[in-house]
């Protein structure tokens, strides 16, 4: 289904493959979805004398019936040496908590007063709604609130919190004793929002209330087009409208950390071996992705021919 312009407001779709603290929001039980044979969710190759890494762009849940991991891919991943994620502590509950106390709480905040008496209204019956209580939260800042409500719409229509592709590498990874790895720690992860300028977390806030009627057809056409590798459709969601509608959150979420993952990158390069990089799709969409900024700093990245796997 292709979405009318109109309809098409990818924050949610953006974020889901990009933040990897929202591996937590799951996805649809519909009709499996297969990787045809000429069609793969995108990876790119990044080579020197001693060295091969991979970069493959996730979506940080998925379908549980979606067809994504094919043998091509498993024997891509099995080569490796090490496993890189956006972070390497997916699951540290702990840690979250106390991050979000140090950047997500703000008591002066004023949580309701940017908005109009009419948006007031609609945040507070969506929040409640979804069993969140609208007087409760009014301590938390703005991109908080909208993270806890993109998760409560998401577990509203059945989404399961772990089988992300994050995840599921993960659990591939520790199975056979493969070393986790991050590019950033998750307080970096939680500053991307925490320094977005207040009207930016705002608006950030609205958008999610907003769109709401439109997220599940969002997130089902992400997820398709990233299955098949469709760059247009990817950039469209991912890419186009964020940058335009809260170019803060863009920069913050996506430039801003893209840049930083190149010097982590170009160090693992100056090792040897084979690595398996694995960041949300967004930040291998568009240009600014990793790879445009690889290439700026002159070093040759190539989409990766599936034909050329390693033999399972």
């Amino acid at each position: 289904m292709r979405l009318p312009e109109f309809a098409r407001r990818p924050i949610l779709a953006a974020l889901i493959a990009a933040f990897t603290s929202l591996a937590a929001i799951p996805a649809f039980a519909e009709a499996p979805t297969e990787v045809s044979a000429d069609k793969r969710p995108n990876m790119w190759v990044v080579k020197d004398a001693d060295s091969t890494v991979y970069l493959f762009g996730s979506v940080h849940l998925l379908k549980a019936e979606s067809q994504w991991l094919t043998p091509e891919l498993e024997a891509v991943f099995d080569s490796a040496d090490t496993l890189y994620l956006e972070i390497a502590d997916i699951d540290d509950q702990a840690q979250a908590a106390a991050l979000v106390m140090k950047y997500g709480t703000d008591p002066t905040w004023g949580l309701y007063e940017p908005y109009t008496p009419e948006q007031v209204t609609q945040i507070r019956d969506s929040l409640t709604r979804h069993g969140i209580n609208p007087d409760q939260v009014k301590p938390l800042k703005p991109w908080l609130v909208a993270l806890m409500l993109s998760i409560k719409q998401l577990e509203a229509s059945g989404f399961d919190p772990n089988i992300g592709v994050d995840k599921t590498f993960m659990a591939r990874a520790k199975a056979k004793g493969l070393p986790v790895k991050g590019l950033e720690s998750m307080e970096d992860q939680f500053l991307s929002f925490a320094n977005a300028p207040p009207e930016a977390q705002s608006e950030y806030l609205w958008m999610t209330v907003s769109e709401e009627a439109y997220s599940q057809d969002i997130i089902s056409e992400l997820v398709d087009a990233w299955l098949i590798g469709d760059d247009a459709i990817l950039e469209g969601l991912l890419v186009q409208e964020m940058k335009e509608k809260t170019p803060a959150i863009y920069e913050s979420l996506m430039v801003k950390r893209n840049r930083n993952w190149i010097g982590a990158i170009k160090t693992i390069l100056e090792g040897s071996g084979t690595q398996f990089i694995v960041v949300g799709a967004g930040h291998l969409t568009g240009p600014d992705s990793v790879q445009n900024m690889l290439k700026a700093d002159g070093i040759e990245v190539a989409g990766y021919d599936y034909s050329q796997s390693p033999k399972p």
